[in-house]
């Protein structure tokens, strides 16, 4: 007779797609997430709600025992699950290898208290051999990875129902609080206080464009320095306003009567020097979870619960691998599929001698998975997706595509060329322009993928200038000069991409849960997005 084997997945298209995959034999089902969780304290047994379980349905004077129940919701789904397990020879718990996946694994055994051989089994990526490699290497249950889960569920429960009743009675009945949640709230609110206890301060400077004399392309040029001295910029000044440095502050009338000197007929501006140096940049490491979110914050504008929720979709249906991750490392076959593709795509110069190895750079990384990646042994292109994949999902796959390949291409290099430039306009009228730029001769990685930034404060308003062929003691005429004035600025709002990014270096939560945080307290109006 032959074998029954159940699976228990976590979500219902994932069984969907592994019962394709493993065929006759198996009965793949899902627990829809966790079934059993810490008991509401109202709903206690009347003879515990007194004891040293009452307050938090966690013993706290023996061993910080939890006291779980199957939620009413969950009551079909382990019904379900036990009459499967009735007609099985084994049980194959293939939840997520992260710690919540974990615990579920650990929470249907409780439950489900099955008499034939448990094995559980772990994939990064929903393909036929990822699935077929998985049912041939089983494991026990890591209890570890089980104690660290229970304690993070208990810790929520003793910290968040000690500051609930707080808000309750100081900002409004129903809200909740949790010790992750606060914090990431509480930076929010530290950053508004910066706001309005910041202090603009005006400052003025000066924009020449610029030509050689015998040539008609002009570039623009940033008054550095008068007199010697260096001319304030936004980065100078403190948040009350106050310079920070030994700088010239130019006001309207200095920086009015500058323009006027150096537009005088007998003023002369000459190339003071020119510095070449090479220039190179690395490509990004592959996406986290964190990085993912940011990024397709700021490139595709989504937030992060989208991003995840389409990243789940992604997993499920077998396009990439497992997306909540804190590694920035590609397996042996990843990064041969990057590496061939990007001959393919870009031609064998595209890549460098020896594969890229990535660290994490976040203090608490787990890095029990892979970073983000397309699946399988041979990276599908986006364009070989266009008919399966659409909206939103085939923007987020082509995201995570391009990072992948280009993590693995050579670095973009060229040369950045810097001039200063000597400018006489008579007594007091002494000043220094700056321009620079920046010439690619090989795009490398740039070719694939560039990574996005985040608003920078203060920043300077020009982009690298286009320089012309220009050498020292030459002589330029001057096409424009005009002063302009510039407010400093506040520190910026968070934008859900920067809050993630803070999170992830104060290393506050779990990238897994940074979706889930920023939603929590929008939903509940801790904060409000704008724009």
């Amino acid at each position: 007779m032959p074998t029954k084997k159940l699976v228990i997945v976590e979500s219902p298209a994932k069984a969907r797609t592994i019962a394709q995959y493993l065929g006759d034999g198996y009965e793949v089902q899902a627990s829809v997430g966790h079934i059993r969780d810490l008991i509401d304290t109202k709903d206690l047994p009347p003879e515990l709600k007194k004891g040293s379980v009452g307050k938090f349905s966690v013993d706290v004077d023996n061993g910080f025992e939890p006291y779980y129940v199957v939620s009413d919701s969950k009551k079909k789904t382990v019904s379900e699950l036990k009459r499967a397990l009735k007609d099985a020879d084994e049980l194959y718990l293939a939840t997520d290898e992260d710690r919540e996946g974990e615990a579920i694994a650990w929470h249907l055994l409780e439950v489900l208290k099955p008499k034939v051989p448990v094995r559980r089994m772990v994939f990064h990526e929903i393909t036929k051999d990822a699935i077929q490699r998985a049912e041939q290497n089983t494991r026990e249950i890591d209890t570890a990875l089980v104690d660290a889960q229970e304690t993070r569920r208990i810790l929520d429960r003793l910290y968040g129902f000690e500051v609930s009743p707080v808000l309750w009675r100081k900002v409004g009945p129903g809200l909740s609080a949790g010790r992750v949640q606060s914090a990431a709230t509480r930076l929010v609110v530290d950053r508004e206080r910066e706001r309005l206890a910041f202090v603009s301060a005006n400052y003025w400077d000066l924009t020449a464009e610029l030509a050689p004399a015998d040539a008609e392309q002009t570039f623009t040029a940033r008054l550095a320095r008068l007199e010697g001295k260096r001319i304030a910029q936004g980065g100078d000044f403190d948040d009350t306003g106050a310079l920070k440095a030994d700088v010239v502050a130019l006001d309207e009338r200095a920086a009015d009567s500058l323009v006027d000197a150096l537009r005088a007929p007998d003023a002369t501006f000459t190339v003071a020097k020119l510095e070449t140096k090479p220039y190179s940049r690395r490509p990004a490491a592959p996406f986290t979870t964190s990085t993912l979110q940011q990024e397709a914050s700021r490139k595709l504008r989504f937030s992060a619960r989208t991003t995840m929720s389409l990243a789940q979709s992604l997993y499920e249906n077998g396009y990439i691998t497992y997306m909540r991750t804190d590694s920035t490392t590609l397996s042996q076959q990843a990064v041969d599929a990057a590496r061939n593709q990007a001959v393919k795509l870009y031609g064998a110069d595209s890549i460098p001698e020896k594969p890229r190895v990535y660290s994490s750079k976040s203090k608490n990384a787990q890095e029990a998975h892979e970073a983000i990646r397309p699946s399988g042994d041979v990276f599908r292109t986006p364009a070989e997706l266009s008919s399966q994949l659409r909206g939103d999902e085939f923007k987020l796959y082509d995201l995570i595509w391009k990072r992948t390949v280009a993590s693995q291409m050579a670095d973009a290099k060229g040369s950045t060329a810097t001039v200063t430039i000597a400018a006489d306009g008579g007594e007091g009228a002494h000043a220094e322009f700056t321009a620079s730029g920046t010439v690619i001769t090989f795009r490398g990685y740039q070719a694939a993928y560039e990574e996005g930034r985040d608003e920078a404060r203060n920043a300077a308003d020009e982009a690298s200038a286009k320089l012309p062929p220009l050498e020292e003691g030459q002589a330029l005429t001057v096409a424009e000069l005009e002063a302009k004035g510039h407010d400093t600025t506040p520190p910026p709002r968070y934008t859900e991409a920067s809050l993630v990014k803070a999170l992830e270096e104060l290393g506050i939560g779990r990238p897994s849960t940074y979706a889930s945080i920023i939603s929590t307290i929008i939903d509940r109006g801790y904060v409000t997005p704008r724009g």
